[in-house]
């Protein structure tokens, strides 16, 4: 899923669970005059209003989770969803590896990478489409004959 299908995703189940953004509403003061001098304000606040998501909202949306989630980790904080996961960063030390072309020997320096562990929920989500899988053994991918 692309970030294009993630967004019509989104705003589709906001639309289905009939969740809306509130709308502010401006006051009006009606300024009354009569012929005879008298004057009266009356002030009209409307109710309350609200919408439905657009797609754009939701872009911006999830285009400001992810501004978040890249600051905390530019920051070294890690980023906690319950249920989805932990992102963070790890650690991983320098080290000696073999070139995969030439074969020689060379060093990889340290450094930081990044580093997901998933969540419960993520993980009953996976376990759900494999015995959905398993219930339809046809479409069931093959394994590779490398192992």
């Amino acid at each position: 899923m692309n970030k294009k299908e993630l967004i019509s995703k989104v705003t589709e189940t906001l639309r289905e669970n009939d969740l809306r953004k509130p709308v502010s509403v401006r006051k009006h003061t009606f300024h009354i005059t009569d012929d005879e001098g008298n004057t009266a304000d009356f002030n009209i606040r409307q109710q309350e209003k609200s919408v439905l998501y657009t797609t754009e909202d939701a872009a911006n949306i999830i285009d400001a989770c992810l501004a978040v989630i890249l600051d905390a980790i530019r920051k070294g904080e890690e980023v906690n969803i319950k249920g989805f996961g932990c992102l963070g960063l790890h650690y991983r030390a320098a080290r000696r590896t073999k070139e995969p072309n030439s074969g020689e020997w060379c060093e990889v320096e340290a450094r930081y990478v990044p580093k997901f562990a998933y969540g419960n929920d993520l993980r009953l989500a996976a376990k759900l489409y494999e015995v959905s899988l398993a219930e339809q053994p046809e479409q069931l991918p093959e394994p590779d004959g490398d192992l």
